[in-house]
């Protein structure tokens, strides 16, 4: 094979390399979407993974309240605020809970940590 047939084979398996890379949708990362749980006297941080959250109906962060309006239970992830040994809070999932169709209107998107005093 001559030189210039190798670097037209090198040319086309870098042309379909770039193709495939450029092409290719890129996913986003599955990551926790953290909601409010609003059931006692302090709200309660929970977290969903996003891509269990896009597989319910809806448009956003409603999608959470209209599943479990509708009857679906749900399992989350309870959040609790832990110190680390350097002394700094970090906060991690304690145990995973069960939401019902009572808890659809108690649950808000976002959720704030509140550092003890």
């Amino acid at each position: 094979m001559s030189d210039t047939w190798k670097w037209i084979a090198v040319g086309i398996c870098l042309v379909l390399f770039a193709a495939d890379t450029v092409l290719k949708p890129h996913e986003k990362p599955n990551r926790m979407v953290f909601f409010e749980l609003h059931r006692g006297s302090e709200p309660v941080v929970i977290g969903m993974m996003r891509d269990d959250l896009l597989k319910l109906p809806g448009r956003g962060a409603e999608r959470l309240s209209n599943a479990l309006a509708q009857g679906q239970p749900l399992t989350v992830w309870q959040y609790g605020l832990r110190k680390a040994e350097d002394g700094s809070y970090q906060a991690a999932p304690d145990r995973q809970i069960e939401l019902t169709s009572a808890d659809a209107s108690l649950v808000t998107f976002g959720a704030k940590i509140r550092l003890p005093d």
